[in-house]
């Protein structure tokens, strides 16, 4: 599984990282710090929870 962040959608709610801080990095201004990451074994639940926070629709998850 694969997470795709939309930057140029990114507002910096951080809303993403609010609720799963073990996956979901900001950047120093609260941006997304990683527009594609591999999600590790055991995280894909909280990679769709991550996504489905965003205000902007901007995080897509991918599954391979």
């Amino acid at each position: 599984m694969r997470v795709h962040i939309a930057l140029d959608e990114c507002e910096a709610h951080g809303m993403c990282a609010l609720h799963e801080p073990d996956l979901y990095e900001l950047d120093d201004d609260g941006y997304a710090a990683n527009a594609d990451f591999t999600v590790g074994g055991g995280m894909e639940s909280a990679a769709r929870n991550g996504a489905s926070r965003c205000p902007m629709s901007a995080i897509k998850v991918i599954d391979d």
